[in-house]
Parts: structure tokens; sequence; C-alpha cells
């Protein structure tokens, strides 16, 4: 179920970035490449746990930059 879980976080991770990334900060836009990159090794490295932490921290930033925008 973790692993699940951090896929899709990962998945709307991109796909945000797809759909507002221009609209975006370009250092946000870099910060949040870095933590998808993180997310992924974590992933890849089988702690989901871990993944899930530093997606949903994304994913929380994403939302405050769009509700500022």
């Amino acid at each position: 179920m973790a692993e699940n879980r951090a896929a899709i976080n990962i998945q709307k991770i991109e796909d945000g970035l797809l759909t507002a990334g221009d609209s975006m900060d370009e250092e946000l836009v870099r910060a949040i490449e870095e933590y998808l990159d993180e997310a992924k090794a974590a992933q890849a490295a089988g702690d989901d746990q871990e993944a899930i932490a530093i997606t949903n921290k994304v994913l929380e930033r994403m939302e405050k930059s769009e509700t500022s925008a």
C-alpha cells in the first residue's frame, strides 16, 4: 500500500509540473525536481515511507504556490 501511495504522489507531482510548471517560480521548480529525484531514489531503495514523506511535503508546497499565485 505504501508503495502505491509513493507512486501516486510521484505521479501527481510530475503531472503538476507539466500543467503548472510554466507558471511556477524557476527556483521552486528546481527544488521540486530535486525532491522528486530524492523520492524516486528512496522508492527505488525500498524506503516507501521516506518517499511518501518527501512527496507529501512537495505536494503541500505545490498547493501553497498555486493558492498564492
